[in-house]
């Protein structure tokens, strides 16, 4: 996933529970040889920054995949959204 990420868009919150929540958009590679031309998934993670160690079951989600035609370009965020 970190490599999908290296130039990716990223935006972030801080929650009010004090996890960290981060939002991106990653291409997939693509069986027919075009790795990673099409920036077609919106993902997330939230995070404790107080954690020691990687916790249980933590993982990126996607929150939308792109249809046919469809193209991310970016994600952003807007205070008072979250």
């Amino acid at each position: 996933m970190l490599e999908q990420l290296r130039r990716e868009p990223l935006a972030g919150a801080v929650n009010p529970n004090g996890t960290v929540s981060i939002w991106a958009v990653i291409s997939t590679i693509s069986g027919s040889g075009d790795q990673g031309a099409d920036p077609n998934k919106l993902v997330e993670i939230t995070d404790d920054p107080n954690a020691t160690s990687l916790p249980a079951g933590e993982s990126f989600h996607t929150v939308r995949t792109a249809v046919f035609g469809e193209l991310y370009r970016g994600v952003s965020f807007t205070p008072g959204s979250h």
